[in-house]
């Protein structure tokens, strides 16, 4: 295989590797607007420009494969890059409108990145701002996306994604020169289900999110990595969020489940904790409990429904819940109720799990742990539909339930009705859940919990990958996480007490199931996504490299 030099430091690479994906392995930055590791290589932003020993001219580095024994010098090394660099930026910058105080992008900007950088950039501009050519601003297009055209430098990104990944292609440049535009053809709201990725691929303020548009300065977020719950898919994102609320959901880059992308079901799926009114406290009936109380009637009433009647209890847990919240179910079931059933299969789950909703990422499953509920042993019964004619023939004594209302979508009507009958059937019946909801209302105690985003843990996506969640923000109130209370409960049962911290558990897990074996929260988050911007840009003065 070829070795390479860059920057005084050797690589080997695979034939057909370009200088910029060997540069980014070895961590040494070469400024780009138009590569994308996702998207096929242009070379048209001229900004990765290198020089290679016994070249004439400096070369574009994305389009440029290695050979063997090639010696390249970046910007940062090379006085003929840096220069041939520097009068790219300026070109760029030429017409770039004066606008970076009230942009969006700022904080994230690679032009402003590039130009602050000591090696090619801070050169003087040679412009009359009065001089500059004008474009059209603040262009709607559609419910997601605001097009600034004089903010554009023509990388083409956009136009890449909605040619290659989404398959739309509704965005084309038109014109020449200095006068070349960003469009939508006649300016028509963009009908892509991803086109919340086109802010994401924009390396300036040119494609900014309409959700998120001037709600917060970026600097001023804290980001956790997470997992996107809105399907079976579990797209790698990253949570943004300032003082407990979360302001947006952006993609990280994992080549393995969703390259660099999201669909805006999952960007925007966050929105879906507000849409009803949270849970906030345990409840009988109508009278709120403190927190000890109700994990001790939650116990007793289920003992004295389904075991003292000789009646076996039906575990039912979501498959939106992690990995370590439906073991410790198992664990508490097992070690309290001997005649027990464990379900998660509301509809059909089980078959929707492997059907797409489209060719990219979006699956008829809405649930981002289906496969973890079946490497744990749930589903081996007869599902919703075949409970209820159970309880119907008074063959169930008790219905313990852990269920998250999904984050895309709504459940069926006829799922619902199931729900409700299901309560209306059973002696006794205990729900754990996170929000006030009408089909639940006949649960005879409700136990609030924590919702995506608020607890740590692991979901199982339908390729069998297992993928670790941080929490990123607390539960209101005296909201728990799911792993603390199935604990209490467990205790109730045991007379012991067991860590239930999601780390502890999940080692559990692993010691115990074999789809989980070998695995951990160390060798998860090694393997994870790279950070956002999902092209891997660094900021100048970091350390390291994202697109490694």
């Amino acid at each position: 295989m070829p070795i390479v030099t860059i920057d005084g430091r050797q690589i080997e690479v695979e034939p057909g590797t370009s200088v910029i994906q060997a540069a980014d392995r070895l961590g040494v930055e070469i400024p780009r607007f138009c590569y994308h590791p996702d998207l096929r290589p242009e070379g048209n932003c001229r900004m990765c420009l290198v020089d290679v020993e016994g070249f004439q001219k400096p070369v574009v580095a994305c389009a440029t494969p290695v050979l063997d024994g090639m010696v390249v010098k970046t910007p940062h090394e090379s006085s003929v890059a840096s220069r041939a660099v520097n009068g790219v930026l300026e070109f760029l910058l030429v017409n770039h409108p004066l606008d970076c105080p009230i942009c969006d992008q700022a904080g994230e900007c690679s032009l402003q990145d590039f130009y602050m950088h000591p090696d090619y950039g801070q050169h003087p501009s040679r412009v009359d701002p009065v001089e500059k050519v004008h474009k059209r601003k603040r262009i709607d297009l559609g419910p997601r996306i605001v097009l600034d055209q004089e903010r554009c430098v023509m990388c083409s990104r956009c136009v890449r994604f909605s040619e290659e990944v989404s398959g739309f292609g509704e965005l084309q440049f038109v014109r020449r020169g200095n006068h070349v535009e960003l469009t939508a053809f006649e300016d028509r709201a963009l009908r892509d289900p991803y086109a919340g990725n086109l802010a994401d691929v924009c390396p300036v303020g040119a494609l900014t999110s309409r959700d998120f548009r001037f709600k917060r300065r970026v600097w001023h977020l804290s980001h956790t990595d997470s997992i996107c719950a809105g399907c079976s898919t579990g797209c790698n994102l990253r949570i943004d969020h300032f003082e407990g609320r979360i302001e947006r959901v952006v993609p990280r880059r994992n080549p393995d489940v969703n390259r660099s992308w999201i669909c805006d079901e999952g960007r925007l799926s966050f929105r879906r904790l507000a849409g009803a009114p949270r849970l906030t406290r345990p409840r009988r009936g109508d009278r709120e409990l403190l927190w000890p109380e109700a994990v001790a009637c939650a116990h007793e009433s289920l003992q004295t429904a389904s075991t003292a009647r000789g009646l076996p209890l039906l575990a039912f847990a979501s498959a939106s819940a992690t990995n370590e919240s439906l073991w410790l179910i198992r664990q508490y079931v097992e070690a309290a109720f001997p005649e027990h059933r464990l379900e998660f299969r509301l509809d059909r789950e089980t078959e929707a799990v492997a059907e797409r909703q489209d060719s990219l990422l979006r699956r008829a499953d809405k649930h981002p742990n289906t496969m973890g509920a079946l490497h744990l042993g749930y589903g081996r019964g007869v599902g919703l539909e075949g409970l209820v004619a159970m309880a119907e023939k008074g063959q169930l004594g008790a219905l313990f339930m852990l269920y998250y209302p999904p984050l895309v979508g709504e459940e069926s009507e006829e799922t619902k009705e199931r729900i409700v009958h299901l309560l209306q059937l059973v002696s006794e019946s205990v729900v754990l859940t996170t929000h006030e909801l009408p089909y639940l209302a006949d649960a005879k105690l409700l136990l609030p919990v924590a919702a995506w985003s608020e607890e740590e843990g692991t979901y199982t996506n339908y390729q069998g990958v297992t993928q670790h969640a941080g929490k990123a923000v607390s539960p209101q109130e005296a909201v728990r996480p799911a792993t603390d209370v199935l604990g209490d409960l467990w205790q109730c049962a045991t007379a012991a007490r067991r860590p239930t911290g999601s780390e502890h558990l999940f080692r559990e897990i692993a010691a115990s199931v074999p789809a989980f074996r070998g695995l951990s929260y160390a060798a998860l988050d090694s393997r994870a996504a790279t950070t956002y911007p999902p092209e891997g840009r660094m900021h100048y003065g970091q350390e390291g490299f994202a697109g490694r």
